[in-house]
């Protein structure tokens, strides 16, 4: 008669629990934005993919609140089985720099399973100011001595980020006025009551093909699909400027590997697929390469990078 010792048996105590729960449970994918918006519409679309990949029910669920700090929360005090997933954009690294009592340890108490996709932001101005590039834009930002603001989408957002990031870049004067969204943002830039903003590009995309708001610069390294004759920031003299917005799956720290393999191997895949490639973009968004150990490093690399500039550039929500 064989006889197992207590290790082996643990082992293989975890791996049928890991089946078993793969098997048997769905998958509650949670974010923290409200429905019908580039968030949920990205987190429907994996929640598909995982479901036919994994052969699992995937249950997409919106939780708004505490600045995404809600459905955060819930995945982070969840059981580490992998049935708790944070689908997530890129507020989750600036928010424990804008929001000192959160109750969970952002870069502890996640494990990054996959980037699924990014967009750019852009710097517009309404049609009417007499600039065509940033440089112009810069010129005559600094002729106006302070009086000319930047529409931002609310502060502490990463279009504000962003904002306060090429004042201190570009050395000009400008105040901030925030709004509760897009729409309200763009009609005011339109009129050319507030004659510049940072937002994203997928949110005013109508916009700028309608020709009412100027694109002069986006926030990427790289030029976006969507309007590719838009040169970056970068490429505008300030080299080392690079913010995008990104989408990603996160998982409660101490989730067993295999299933964070598994959730990973089945993103990978999706983002090699044509037609979720086509899903994606249909979004205005574009694909982030790499599985979960890249996404990991980004977004621990991310929250480094955030924590250095909300705090160099004096941002606080008080």
């Amino acid at each position: 008669m064989k006889i197992f010792n207590r290790k082996w048996l643990a082992g293989l105590g975890i791996c049928l629990l890991v089946s078993g729960v793969q098997a048997a449970e769905p998958i509650h994918l949670t974010h923290g934005q409200g429905t019908g918006g580039t968030t949920d519409a990205l987190a429907r679309l994996l929640g598909q993919e995982w479901s036919t990949r994994l052969n699992r029910q995937v249950v997409v669920e919106s939780r708004p609140g505490a600045a995404t700090s809600l459905a955060a929360s819930l995945v982070a005090k969840a059981e580490p089985d992998g049935r708790n997933v944070l689908f997530t954009a890129s507020g989750h690294s600036a928010n424990p720099y804008l929001l000192p009592t959160l109750p969970y340890d952002t870069a502890r108490d996640f494990q990054a399973v996959a980037m699924v996709a990014s967009t750019p932001y852009v710097l517009v101005t309404t049609a009417s100011l007499p600039v065509n590039n940033v440089a112009e834009l810069v010129a005559y930002l600094k002729k106006q001595n302070g009086s000319t603001s930047v529409a931002v989408t609310s502060i502490g957002s990463a279009q504000h980020i962003s904002a306060a990031l090429f004042k201190k870049m570009a050395g000009v004067d400008i105040e901030f006025i925030p709004y509760k969204g897009s729409a309200a943002q763009a009609s005011d830039v339109i009129s050319g009551r507030v004659p510049v903003a940072f937002d994203n590009i997928v949110a005013i995309a109508s916009q700028i093909r309608a020709g009412t708001l100027k694109p002069l610069a986006v926030t990427s390294k790289q030029r976006s699909f969507l309007f590719p004759d838009v040169p970056t920031l970068a490429e505008s003299g300030y080299p080392d400027f690079e913010i995008v917005g990104w989408f990603g799956a996160l998982v409660a720290r101490g989730t067993p590997e295999q299933i964070v393999q598994s959730y990973s191997d089945a993103t990978v895949q999706a983002k090699s697929d044509p037609a979720f490639i086509a899903k994606v973009q249909q979004l205005g968004a574009e694909i982030m390469p790499g599985d979960s150990k890249d996404a990991e490093a980004f977004v621990q690399a991310d929250l480094k990078k955030m924590e250095v500039m909300i705090r160099d550039l004096g941002i606080s929500l008080n």
